[in-house]
């Protein structure tokens, strides 16, 4: 009977964590500092783009949620102080959810926001990283 109780239980309490659903931004804190009630650390939207992974010797960066730039879009990785800190390049996107983008000046970091570049900076930077097919 008391097994019965406990998995009833569990099976309430997973269930009420299911149905609440997600919290819309994620507290986001670089080294050992406390996760969670933290007064420190980075806010930042759930949905937003953010790397997840950096291959410095590949030069490539792994996003999660950059699905929604278009392929061969160049991008922006942008730090906790609002500061750009890389120029990036989407590849080709894949089925797996996880978006990859070239690295092509700076050092992205991981946990940094990706947002697209602006108009005159997108025209400055197809002068300078012209499509391979292109040349």
């Amino acid at each position: 009977m008391q097994k019965y109780i406990a998995r009833l239980s569990f099976f309430f309490t997973a269930l009420f964590f299911c149905a609440c659903g997600g919290p819309s931004e994620v507290r986001v804190v670089q080294g050992s500092e406390q996760v969670g009630n933290s007064p420190t650390g980075t806010l930042v939207e759930a949905s937003q783009a953010s790397i997840v992974h950096v291959d410095r010797s590949e030069k490539i960066a792994t996003m999660r949620h950059g699905r929604k730039f278009p392929e061969g879009d160049f991008l922006q990785a942008i730090d906790s102080e609002g500061l750009r800190s890389s120029v990036l390049k989407a590849q080709p996107d894949k089925p797996t959810g996880l978006r990859t983008a070239f690295i092509l000046e700076g050092e992205p970091q991981i946990n940094e926001t990706v947002v697209p570049v602006t108009e005159a900076e997108y025209a400055r930077l197809a002068e300078i990283y012209p499509e391979v097919d292109a040349e």
